[in-house]
C-alpha cells in the first residue's frame, strides 16, 4: 500500500485549488472523485450546440479578493475574465440599473422615496452600531428593517438574501451583509456589502471567465506540477480511517494511507464517514442547511437580453437571477443566438417536476414572447453553497477534531459566496497547515 502525503476528497473548486496549492508547496496529492466528472458546481459542459455552466456566475472581487490572491501564487495559466457589466433590477415592466451610489440610491425610482430613506437611516444606524461593538449574527436584517416599507422594498431585501445568504430576509443575520472586504487598517471595521450597496462605485471588479466556468478548471489542472496530483474520478469514499490522528481512506475501489487528509465534501456527511465524532461536533453539522437552486438554460433563436450585465426579478416567483452568459462569450451559443441562464432559489423542501415548471412560467410572465425563440431548454438542481449563512443554522470549519483532517468549502468559513468563499476556506486552510507544522 503506498503512503501518499495528502488525499484529497472531493474535486470540486474547494479541492482542487487545496491540491494545486499543496501540489505547488511540494506535497504529492491524490484526489478522489466519486462523479466521472472533475469542478463539482464550478465546470461547464454541452448541451445541443451550446455550453452551459453549473448555474451562472459572477466572479467577484477579482482585483484583490481570495481567488486573485491563489492564482497569483498558485496558477501558471490565469483564466482570461470579461468585465461583468451592471446589475440590472426589473420590477414589474421596468428595468433600472442596481443603485450602488449614494445618489443612485436616492434616485432609484423603482422603490418609494420613503423606503430608501428610511433604509438609509437604518444603514448607518447599523453601521455606528458595530463600531461600537454590538454582535448582529443573531439578528436578522427583518428585524432592522422599518415597519413601514412597503412590500415591494421587503421583496427587493428578501432576495438579497436569498442569493447572498441562501435564506429569508427573516432568517439572514446582518453580520452577513457587513462581511468586511479587507483587512487594511484604515478602513473602517465590518464596513462590506450593506455599506458597498450605498457608497461604492458598484461591481468594478467583477467578470464572467471567457469559455465559462471550465476554464477555471482547465487552469487549475493545467497548473499542477508534473507528476505531483493524481486524480482518480468515479471513487466514492467510503471511510476516513482515524485513531488519534487521520490514518487513511478507503473507497469503493481501494484504500489508502496518508499523512493528511483534506474532505472539500459536505461537512454534514463526516459523520457517516468517521467513527467516534465528539456529539457536539456531530450535532453542529447536522444542523448545516444546504442551499437549493434551479437553473434553467435557455437557448433563443433571438437576442432578447440586450444589457451587458445581468438582471434582478424581484417580481418573479420563485425569485430569479438572470445572467445572458453568450453576451460576454458569444462561442458559448451558435452564431447568432443567445445562451441565458435563470437561477431560482429553492426552498429546503419541494417538488422538481412542480418547482420546473412554476420557475419556467415566471420567466414566460416575465417574458411573454420567449416561448416562441426557444430553441434549447436544460434544467439543472444544483446545492450552490453547502451551508446557508442562516441564525440557528450550523456551520462546519477547517479545522476537526481529528489531527490532520481538514474541511474547505463552502461551508467552512462564513465569508462571501460561491467560488470566492471557496477561495476564502482555501486560504484559511493553508494558513492552518502551515500553523500546524504540516506545510
Amino acid at each position: 500500500m503506498k503512503k501518499n502525503n495528502v488525499i484529497v476528497i472531493g474535486s470540486g473548486i474547494s479541492g482542487l485549488l487545496s491540491a494545486l496549492a499543496l501540489s505547488r508547496e511540494g506535497k504529492k496529492v491524490v484526489i478522489l472523485e466519486k462523479e466521472s466528472y472533475i469542478g463539482g458546481v464550478c465546470r461547464s459542459y454541452d448541451v445541443s450546440d451550446y455550453r452551459v455552466d453549473t448555474g451562472p456566475h459572477a466572479i467577484t472581487r477579482l482585483e484583490n479578493g481570495p481567488l486573485k490572491e491563489l492564482m497569483d501564487r498558485y496558477f501558471n495559466r490565469v483564466p482570461q475574465f470579461i468585465p461583468f457589466g451592471k446589475y440590472y433590477v426589473k420590477i414589474g415592466s421596468e428595468i433600472k440599473p442596481f443603485p450602488w451610489s449614494i445618489n443612485a440610491w436616492l434616485t432609484f425610482g423603482l422603490l418609494p422615496m420613503t423606503d430608501r430613506l428610511l433604509l438609509m437611516r437604518a444603514l448607518f444606524n447599523i453601521l455606528y452600531l458595530k463600531n461600537a461593538g454590538k454582535d448582529f449574527s443573531n439578528i436578522s436584517l427583518s428585524e432592522i428593517l422599518p415597519h413601514k416599507v412597503s412590500m415591494t422594498t421587503r421583496r427587493f431585501l428578501d432576495w438579497l438574501c436569498y442569493f447572498m445568504v441562501g435564506t429569508s430576509i427573516e432568517n439572514a443575520p446582518i453580520s452577513r451583509f457587513v462581511d468586511n472586504k479587507t483587512h487594511h487598517p484604515r478602513t473602517i471595521p465590518y464596513v462590506g456589502k450593506l455599506y458597498d450597496l450605498f457608497i461604492t462605485e458598484g461591481a468594478t471588479d467583477q467578470g464572467y471567465p471567457k469559455g465559462g466556468l471550465q476554464s477555471i478548471v482547465s487552469s487549475i489542472v493545467e497548473s499542477f506540477p508534473k507528476d505531483s496530483v493524481e486524480i482518480k474520478t468515479n471513487e466514492p469514499v467510503k471511510k476516513i480511517e482515524c485513531s488519534e490522528r487521520v490514518e487513511g481512506v478507503i473507497t469503493s475501489e481501494d484504500s489508502y494511507d496518508c499523512d493528511t487528509v483534506v474532505y472539500s465534501g459536505f461537512s454534514s456527511d463526516l459523520p457517516c464517514l468517521i467513527d467516534g465524532l465528539p456529539v457536539a461536533y456531530t450535532q453542529n453539522l447536522t444542523s448545516i442547511k444546504r442551499v437549493n437552486s434551479l437553473t434553467i438554460w435557455l437557448g433563443l433563436t433571438k437576442k432578447l437580453f440586450n444589457n451587458y450585465g445581468s438582471e434582478i426579478w424581484v417580481d418573479s416567483d420563485p425569485y430569479a437571477w438572470v445572467v445572458p452568459t453568450s453576451n460576454y462569450d458569444s462561442s458559448l451559443a451558435p452564431k447568432g443566438n443567445q445562451l441565458v441562464g435563470f437561477a431560482f432559489t429553492l426552498p429546503g423542501e419541494y417538488n422538481a417536476s412542480t418547482i420546473r415548471n412554476k420557475a419556467f412560467q415566471t420567466i414566460v410572465d416575465n417574458m411573454p414572447d420567449i416561448e416562441k425563440h426557444i430553441d434549447m431548454i436544460h434544467y439543472q438542481e444544483l446545492i450552490p453553497e453547502k451551508a446557508s449563512w442562516g441564525i440557528n443554522c450550523g456551520f462546519g470549519d477547517v479545522r476537526t477534531p481529528i489531527k490532520n483532517l481538514y474541511c474547505v468549502g463552502t461551508d467552512t468559513t462564513k465569508r462571501s459566496a460561491g467560488v470566492n468563499r471557496s477561495a476564502y476556506s482555501v486560504l484559511k486552510f493553508l494558513d492552518i497547515i502551515k500553523s500546524d507544522g504540516n506545510l
